[in-house]
């Protein structure tokens, strides 16, 4: 139910990409003005998913998980009808309020429900929201396309259900929850230390990765119709095959580091990434870039659920926290900086914007060298 949750969430930030062609047609603006509406979501999000955190750790909501789904399907589904470009930034500011709010409490639960396999059961959270990101460009087009951007109101439909689905059903998968405190303090029972130090460095990495997330999401629609010329059903095709391919790179991440250790396997993949994202820059026909976005997606991917668990590991005792900041925050932070990358793209062309892109994973790489490692049984950092 959680994952199907992350999927109806997520949904509404994966159709945003898919609806920029068409903001740009119809409000006639440009590449730094579309990347704007990608700004105001996740503006909110990354101010407020903190706090939402924090609030967490103090007393657990469970409740607020299917008003959040609500509250993010209300504003992508409202972005078609609204009267102006300036109108639009609000209502989509709207739902990254509605998204900042689901993923503290979602990561939170998902950590009190895992057990032993956190990395895994991180990671198949995560594969949900990358489902959404994956279906919503698909959803998006196909109602945009036969009724104009008015067809945004049936985005509604998916996060309205997961949110009356899952309010009948919480009940059951929060029972003791509340009582051990959502478990946010599972990992302190031996009075293990909050690592504030290795944190910072891991919030780092996962702050540029999400610039690599939110600049690949963005413009990769975009490049397909005005770089390579392809239609824009082939461009939203382009972004689903990214999102799609990540899955097995998540799975894969999340169960190879619960065996072989969570610092390790988020390392191999942001080398991996390293390499194959360069490549795709390189790409001088739709078919290149296409097979490209497989291995880019797939090693882009490995790094989710062993570095949230990673995050989650070093604050034991803020737990609501290190998910609002590594699954929350971190994600979210890209979007802030999509106007610069937009107007990059505005001046040197959106070859420029991939490449700026393209060269974050070696610092991802850079930081994630200096974390300390991790025992997957006991969550506590090893001693130097």
């Amino acid at each position: 139910m959680l994952v199907f949750a992350h999927a109806a969430c997520d949904l509404n930030q994966g159709a945003i990409p898919a609806l920029l062609p068409f903001f740009i047609v119809q409000h006639h603006i440009g590449y730094a003005a579309a990347a704007t509406i990608v700004f105001a979501t996740n503006m909110v999000s990354t101010a407020s998913q903190p706090i939402y955190g924090l609030i967490a750790d103090r007393r657990p909501m469970p409740w607020l998980i299917p008003v959040a789904l609500l509250c993010a399907g209300v504003g992508v589904s409202l972005t078609g009808i609204v009267p102006s470009f300036e109108t639009g930034v609000i209502v989509v500011g709207l739902s990254g309020l509605g998204v900042a709010a689901f993923h503290p409490e979602g990561a939170r639960l998902i950590n009190y429900v895992a057990g032993d396999k956190k990395a895994t059961a991180m990671s198949v959270f995560a594969i949900g929201g990358q489902l959404g990101y994956a279906i919503g460009p698909i959803i998006a087009t196909g109602v945009l396309l036969v009724w104009g951007l008015k067809g945004s109101l049936l985005l509604f439909v998916v996060p309205a259900f997961a949110a009356v689905l899952l309010a009948v059903t919480l009940p059951g998968i929060t029972a003791g929850y509340q009582h051990k405190s959502g478990g946010a303090r599972l990992h302190a029972a031996s009075d293990s230390r909050d690592a504030w130090v290795p944190f910072v460095c891991l919030s780092a990495a996962m702050l540029f990765r999400s610039v690599i997330f939110y600049g690949m999401n963005t413009f990769i629609p975009l490049f397909w119709i005005d770089v390579l010329h392809q239609s824009k059903t082939a461009g939203s095709t382009a972004l689903s095959v990214l999102m799609i391919s990540s899955i097995g790179g998540n799975l894969v991440g999340g169960r190879t580091a619960d065996r072989f250790g969570y610092r390790a396997v988020a390392m191999v993949g942001f080398i991996a990434v390293m390499i194959f994202l360069p490549l795709f820059a390189l790409a001088q026909s739709p078919t290149q870039a296409m097979l490209l976005l497989i291995p880019v997606g797939l090693s882009f991917s490995i790094p989710t659920g062993p570095m949230v668990v990673l995050g989650q590991g070093y604050l034991p005792n803020r737990v609501g926290l290190a998910s609002g900041v590594t699954l929350g925050l971190a994600f979210s932070f890209g979007g802030i900086v999509m106007p610069i990358l937009g107007s990059v793209a505005d001046h040197f062309g959106l070859h420029a914007a991939i490449w700026a892109v393209a060269l974050l994973p070696v610092l991802c790489t850079a930081l994630t060298i200096t974390l300390p490692t991790i025992e997957s049984a006991t969550l506590k950092p090893k001693a130097a």
